[in-house]
């Protein structure tokens, strides 16, 4: 038995970092997600010159929940720049969901992903999941996760792109 766990404790990061996809290639080419707040949402064709943050969380994700204070402050800082933030929800529980958007204040975009078709589409493996894209849709990186660092490292990105 110990032989085992040591075997699987030696590959499981090989397997993981397997798991991993090497290439972000998503082609963002429409808005599939249903607009929560504000409640029209933003026409696809208003992101174009735009840097774009799209984010994939859910009311149950802690670590979503601790990245889109970061992600509102970061809109509210560089909004009038040029950058947009796109908050997709992936909850099954709509009412916990509502639960945590009434305690909070964002302003950046939200969506609801009924049908998971955004999820599909950005081959999102994990929550919370993050895409960065560039003033030409194209992506530059994805952050899966969120920890101490990803904040500083994000708003470098952001900073470099909107130049």
């Amino acid at each position: 038995m110990l032989a085992r766990l040591f075997f699987i404790s030696l590959f499981f990061p090989i397997a993981v970092l397997a798991a991993t996809p090497t290439n972000f290639d998503v082609d963002f080419k429409k808005i599939t997600a249903t607009p929560l707040s504000p409640a029209k949402g933003i026409a696809f064709e208003k992101l174009k010159g735009k840097v774009v943050l799209v984010d994939f969380w859910a009311s149950w994700c802690t670590p979503c929940k601790e990245a889109l204070p970061h992600y509102n402050r970061l809109y509210k800082a560089y909004k009038d720049k040029g950058l947009v933030v796109i908050a997709v929800n992936e909850d099954d529980d709509l009412k916990e969901r509502d639960a945590f958007l009434k305690g909070q204040s964002f302003d950046f975009y939200i969506y609801q992903d009924h049908d998971r078709k955004m999820l599909g589409e950005f081959k999102v493996q994990a929550l919370p999941t993050l895409y960065v894209f560039d003033k030409n849709l194209k992506p530059v990186t994805f952050y899966r996760g969120f920890g101490p660092d990803k904040p500083e490292l994000l708003e470098k990105t952001i900073q470099d792109l909107l130049k």
